[in-house]
């Protein structure tokens, strides 16, 4: 559509095409091929953040409202939750994906989505030099993919990469303007480190 959240101190913003990265300093005891993130970013400032991403004809795709260290509402704390329209999946692979966002405070706006489903926002980011996954539809935004597989009408699986500089830690993503449509396996640029979350979808 994916990054512990709430409690993450952001020393590293990084820009590349039009994805922003914010990464974190990683302990020297901790492992370098599989870090605790979050995929999507709740923002620094402010309780929630809501990420809209929609196709290029205009029609809507998913909207996912992202909650920091602190439950809003009813909403939990370091949480991720997903509304999809489904009736436009058709346009997967077809048209390109644009993702905007919105950070704000106090209770959330009300989303509907006829497929709704919530993900935690604590995932481990693993290496990888060959693509792990295939099938779906593949998105690219620069140093940034999302792979979307779909089943009975419905998303099944997300599965977030990035390639990032040899050296530089995973970061939570903060996707943001055109995703284009892609195929095949995800390769990563010499001189660089891939990273994946593979995210079956409950």
């Amino acid at each position: 559509m994916l990054m512990r959240l709430g409690t993450a101190v952001f020393v590293l913003l990084t820009a590349s095409g039009c994805v922003v990265a914010e990464g974190m300093e990683q302990p020297e005891n901790e492992e370098l091929d599989s870090v605790s993130e979050a995929q999507l970013d709740p923002g620094m400032l402010t309780p929630w953040r809501l990420y809209t991403a929609t196709f290029s004809n205009g029609q809507p795709f998913f909207r996912a409202l992202a909650i920091g260290g602190s439950g809003v509402g009813s909403y939990q704390a370091g949480t991720e939750y997903f509304y999809v329209s489904t009736a436009n999946l058709q346009y997967l692979g077809q048209k390109s994906v644009t993702f905007s966002h919105t950070d704000g405070s106090g209770t959330p706006p009300a989303q509907s989505g006829s497929q709704q489903f919530q993900l935690p926002v604590s995932s481990s980011w693993t290496s990888f030099s060959s693509d792990p996954v295939s099938g779906g539809f593949r998105y690219k935004s620069g140093n940034v993919q999302l792979r979307i597989a779909t089943g009975g009408g419905e998303i099944t699986r997300l599965t977030w990469y990035q390639a990032l500089p040899l050296g530089q830690n995973p970061a939570n993503l903060t996707p943001d303007g055109t995703f284009a449509a892609g195929s095949g396996a995800v390769t990563v640029p010499s001189g660089s480190a891939g990273y994946y979350v593979d995210i079956t979808i409950p």
